[in-house]
């Protein structure tokens, strides 16, 4: 994999229900008959830090008061790196595709019409290939339908702090100079080329997040569901983790699967334009403005996008036995959700 983030806590262990310790380097391994699947702790760290981003920049207040409030705002709606982001948004869907009960057996059942291991092969060569399994429409589209979830908050935020930076100039101190512009830009680059480290509760609240029920009759289904680049590979990760070829020993092997062109460029055209931006802005209310259009609706609009946000699909392309699979336990379909930190209201 490309984003080497390998971290654990007491708490996180306990939030994804993890048989085994961490401490002193151990691996976490899946118990015999533990329920749940197990991803690798490299790709949890990027579901994790797709959702806490999109959590914590969507709550960014547009009532600006001061050049430090719109630093701090502007520090908070610029923290992702973008590669990392754009395979927490494949884990981050594959976390809520695992809750299709009929998806997980129809991997179950294509593992026992051919192999779990000619399975695991394919899909790892070939992400696309999930479509032949039976229940991908509806895992698919739950898929989407989390995306857009988190996504959505964020572009509403953007358009809100996009008027702010009209609004604020009636302010006096938002037309004074940006104090030292080489230097915010620069602080704003080192922030976005680092990785994130899930904390203690981090991992609760992704679970909680991810694995949440849908709200209403939702995007698609199985017989139209948003079949993007994205909520493919998301409903791939899923089908090897059923299979038991996500963890950490599998990592190496997930690249194809876990990073696509498309969703990937747009994240980085998205830091490029504001780094652009913040090149080039001399008052406060200018930073606020790339703040609410670089940072936060180029963003969600990546996010809309690789979801399948508002289009129409494109069409589709044409139990195994028990291994033990290092990385953290995710509950799928059927199976509650203990011990999970608590999730904000709204999320």
């Amino acid at each position: 994999m490309k984003y080497p983030v390998l971290w654990a806590t007491s708490a996180l262990i306990a939030a994804v229900a993890v048989s085994g310790a961490l401490a002193g380097g151990a691996v976490a391994r899946q118990e015999r008959g533990a329920p749940g699947v197990s991803l690798a702790r490299d790709v949890v760290a990027a579901a994790s830090a797709f959702e806490t981003y999109t959590r914590g920049a969507g709550a960014i207040s547009a009532g600006f008061e001061s050049g430090g409030g719109v630093a701090e705002a502007l520090a908070k709606g610029a923290a992702y790196q973008p590669e990392q982001l754009d395979a927490g948004m494949i884990a981050y869907g594959a976390i809520a595709a695992l809750q299709e009960e009929a998806f997980i057996d129809g991997v179950r059942q294509a593992a026992r019409e051919t192999s779990p291991e000619a399975l695991v092969e394919r899909l790892e060569a070939n992400p696309e290939s999930v479509i032949e399994i039976a229940g991908v429409g509806a895992a698919a589209s739950r898929a989407q339908a989390a995306l857009l979830k988190r996504g959505a908050p964020l572009g509403v935020t953007g358009r809100a702090v996009k008027q702010a930076a009209y609004d604020v100039q009636r302010q006096e101190w938002s037309k004074g100079p940006i104090a030292d512009n080489a230097g915010r830009l620069a602080r704003i680059k080192a922030m976005s080329a680092a990785f994130f480290t899930p904390g203690d509760d981090d991992a609760g609240r992704l679970i909680q997040a991810a694995t949440a029920p849908r709200e209403g009759s939702g995007f698609g289904g199985e017989g139209g569901a948003a079949f993007t680049p994205v909520t493919v590979r998301a409903a791939a990760l899923a089908a090897l983790a059923v299979l038991g070829a996500a963890g950490d020993a599998d990592a190496a092997k997930l690249d194809v699967v876990m990073h696509e062109q498309k969703s990937g460029y747009c994240m980085k055209m998205a830091k490029l334009n504001l780094y652009q931006c913040l090149a080039v802005a001399g008052p406060h209310y200018e930073d606020v403005f790339c703040l609410g259009q670089h940072a936060l609706i180029d963003t969600a609009q990546c996010v809309n996008d690789a979801a399948g946000g508002g289009s129409a699909p494109p069409p589709p392309t044409a139990a195994p036995a028990p291994r033990p699979v290092p990385g953290f336990l995710i509950p799928v379909a059927g199976q509650a959700v203990a011990a999970m930190s608590p999730v904000p209201d709204g999320n």
